[in-house]
């Protein structure tokens, strides 16, 4: 998420900027690297930026490691016993030989995953993510469905949404295309935590920036959206 960017050496850096009462203007990198700058509403949105570029070399470096980070956190072998996460629970894979067709379906608390040769580890991955991928954009449907119920009187048109993973952000909007992008990884937060996430995207077509209106539009639909966003930082 976030609006703000830069351009540096051809490659693009997001952040977020929240303005508050502090002396200094703070930046930080988070574990999902999300870039995070906290200035006084004093200090000029063109100084921002060039803070950024300058400390670009630092921002990129420190972003590359996290995302290596995660990589090696996240890789999978798809065996029976592993865990995955689905909608803030966990749950316990069983792989199964597939009698009749391949499959992939949740019982209680598993996933399971009918393949026909269990040792092929492309065919699993493919099968698991077409599933995740289905399954994200049936919840993130019901999500836009019921957060935009609580907007449409700030006259914000319903938009259409696309799901692909991304590798830092978990939402974005496009406001010619009148599109949301979600991050398929999002599916495996809870579902107040989606619905944060839509919010976000959508006061954006109100608010184009991280100013003081878009974070008192943000409380007024949802008070508790600093503690939702909390969650999801600390994925």
């Amino acid at each position: 998420m976030g609006n703000n960017k830069v351009i540096y050496e051809g490659k693009t850096i997001h952040f977020d900027l929240i303005r508050k009462n502090v002396k200094n203007v703070n930046l930080k990198i988070r574990p999902d690297s999300t870039v995070i700058i906290s200035a006084n509403k004093r200090v000029p949105y063109e100084y921002i930026e060039q803070l950024v570029l300058k400390k670009a070399p630092w921002i990129l470096k420190n972003t590359i490691h996290f995302d290596q980070e995660r990589c090696l956190k996240n890789k999978r072998d798809y065996l029976s016993g592993e865990t995955f996460h689905y909608l803030g629970q966990p749950y316990r894979l069983e792989v199964l030989p597939a009698n009749n067709g391949e499959a992939v379906y949740l019982d209680k608390n598993q996933i399971f995953i009918l393949v026909k040769d269990a040792g092929d580890f492309s065919r699993k991955e493919q099968l698991f993510n077409h599933w995740l991928k289905e399954s994200a954009k049936t919840i993130f449907h019901d999500s836009l469905d019921k957060m935009h119920a609580e907007v449409t009187r700030y006259g914000i048109k319903r938009p259409t949404i696309t799901v692909r993973t991304m590798k830092t952000r978990w939402g974005s909007c496009s406001f010619k295309k009148e599109k949301i992008t979600l991050n398929t990884e999002l599916i495996k937060n809870p579902r107040e935590c989606i619905d944060y996430v839509v919010l976000h995207e959508l006061a954006h077509f109100l608010h184009q920036k991280h100013d003081a209106k878009f974070y008192n539009f943000l409380a007024t639909i949802m008070p508790d959206w600093k503690e939702r966003k909390q969650i999801l930082a600390m994925k």
